[in-house]
């Protein structure tokens, strides 16, 4: 009877009934709301390289760079009573089809931003 415990008592205890339960019950619940930004200019191309700071209450959180595709994904575990907002910037200069604008998106509410950037004059 110890032999039978004990294996059960050993499994448990060392991690493999934390896999058996995240299968049962689903992923942790920061990886269940995904984000996602797509920055493109006024002539419908994607912009790379732009930079996308992520702010929790106005502190950042996360930094990240758009793709060729001028996506950015990113996953935000979501707290009652706090604000997320992101700040798109260019901060390559000319590169990448030319200088945009700044620009601050609301994240706390929606998965899916399409963003229009300008260039600066």
């Amino acid at each position: 009877m110890f032999q039978f415990v004990k294996k059960y008592l050993s499994y448990l205890l060392t991690g493999s009934f934390s896999v058996v339960f995240a299968a049962c019950y689903g992923p942790p619940m920061d990886l269940e709301n995904p984000k996602h930004i797509n920055a493109k200019d006024n002539n419908n191309q994607a912009i790379p390289g732009l930079k996308v700071t992520v702010f929790e209450n106005r502190k950042p959180i996360n930094e990240l760079y758009t793709n060729e595709s001028g996506e950015a994904e990113f996953y935000l575990t979501q707290k009652d009573k706090y604000v997320y907002s992101a700040v798109i910037e260019d901060v390559d200069g000319i590169e990448n089809l030319g200088e945009f604008q700044s620009t601050e998106v609301n994240l706390t509410e929606g998965s899916l931003f399409e963003l229009k950037l300008e260039i600066k004059n």
